[in-house]
């Protein structure tokens, strides 16, 4: 059997278990249940594809899809049986149904995402469908970034594959007037998807479109780390992760000269005076991959991407690569990430190359930095690609 016969077989496998786990999560509930085995009859016959959606951690993103659509049955003004269907890919099947189901109006395909969410404001996001659904303007809504006319305009103009809140983020910076290479910088990090506190974030935004001509780009990345880090900006289920620094921290007055002498002294006090301290393992595999000799290359490559299970390593990690990785020791002692390292051997010599963060719960590739925070590309991204397909983690850069 071909590897691509036994992955149709083994995908064809989990499907079947994510629907056996709906049902026995709706029986008790003989209305959602039978309106899920409704939903379930059509999509099989008028929208296949459907169940070709991604499995991540038993969790089948069509079939959950199906099974939020009937938790929120009190929304549907149609009924499923008079569904067309599609013979469309995955997402726009899930836009298809939960369009003929809800809407009065027609809504961005991308919005239709918040029916295979998992987030804690996953139900939220599907209040926004119906609501927008239904003719309320998306700025009126209860969202986490004050939402101008000019920014919703780009937001539902937003690409089908984007996630809601990057395609949000995306929008608020186009709208400041952000040029293409500040709005690329701040979507390879974290606050890509992290809309917690607007009001302040706004600041730097402006702050970043103010100053377009003097910054780096590649100084962003590490400056909005910063900024995280001595505001206690980076908290989980309302904990915060670190002490208190300067949680009063304000961009009035500062100037670009003055942020980047403070960045690089909190970069030359990582790692000094720290205790070591490890985390557990997260579930990914290490991916191995030899580069033979030949195609200009003298001595082959051994390629590894390693995890990072330590505070010594990410300090040793962030020196060979000039960047503040050593920052995300806590993040990583509490699971909230979990840090690799992309790397080569040649001539039993190591090469540092790119450095990648994942989101171990949403099984999700965050960011990736080379050396001094360049974006990853060429032969390191298609690796970093490969290793993501192989975890089958998801890719936000």
């Amino acid at each position: 059997m071909s590897w691509s016969e036994r992955y149709v077989q083994d995908h064809r496998r989990q499907t079947d278990c994510a629907i056996h786990r709906a049902c026995a999560q709706l029986v008790s509930d003989p209305s959602a249940f039978n309106k899920f085995q409704e939903m379930l009859t059509c999509a099989r016959t008028r929208a296949p594809r459907l169940f070709e959606a991604p499995v991540s951690d038993g969790r089948h993103l069509g079939v959950d899809a199906l099974v939020n659509l009937c938790r929120f049955r009190g929304a549907h003004i149609r009924p499923v049986i008079d569904w067309v269907g599609t013979a469309s890919s995955w997402r726009p099947a899930v836009s298809s149904l939960a369009h003929h189901l809800i809407c009065d109006y027609n809504v961005p395909v991308f919005l239709a995402s918040c029916w295979y969410e998992t987030d804690a404001v996953a139900d939220k996001k599907r209040g926004w469908f119906v609501a927008h659904s239904r003719g309320a303007s998306f700025r009126s809504l209860d969202l986490p970034v004050v939402m101008t006319r000019k920014m919703e305009h780009i937001f539902l103009a937003s690409q089908d594959h984007l996630p809601i809140e990057h395609a949000i983020r995306r929008a608020e910076l186009l709208a400041l007037g952000a040029p293409t290479e500040i709005v690329e910088a701040v979507m390879s990090t974290r606050l890509a998807t992290d809309l917690r506190h607007s009001e302040f974030w706004r600041t730097v935004w402006m702050f970043l479109v103010a100053n377009a001509g003097d910054v780096d780009p590649m100084q962003i990345g590490p400056m909005i780390d910063y900024i995280q880090e001595v505001r206690n900006d980076r908290t989980q289920d309302g904990v915060m992760e670190f002490g208190s620094s300067q949680p009063a921290f304000s961009m009035k007055g500062r100037t670009v000269q003055s942020m980047l002498r403070l960045m690089r002294e909190w970069h030359r006090s990582l790692g000094v005076g720290s205790v070591s301290f490890s985390w557990v393992r997260s579930p990914f595999e290490p991916l191995f991959f030899e580069e033979p000799s030949g195609d200009g290359l003298d001595i082959s490559r051994r390629w590894q991407m390693m995890e990072l299970i330590n505070s010594a390593q990410l300090r040793r990690e962030g020196a060979a690569l000039h960047h503040c990785v050593a920052s995300y020791a806590d993040r990583c002692y509490r699971g909230n990430s979990s840090i690799w390292s992309l790397r080569f051997w040649q001539a039993d010599k190591i090469h540092h190359v790119l450095t990648v963060e994942v989101d171990p719960r949403r099984r999700v590739v965050v960011q990736a930095r080379g050396n001094a925070n360049r974006a990853a590309s060429g032969k390191p991204l298609r690796l970093l690609q490969d290793w993501a397909v192989q975890e089958r983690l998801r890719m936000t850069i």
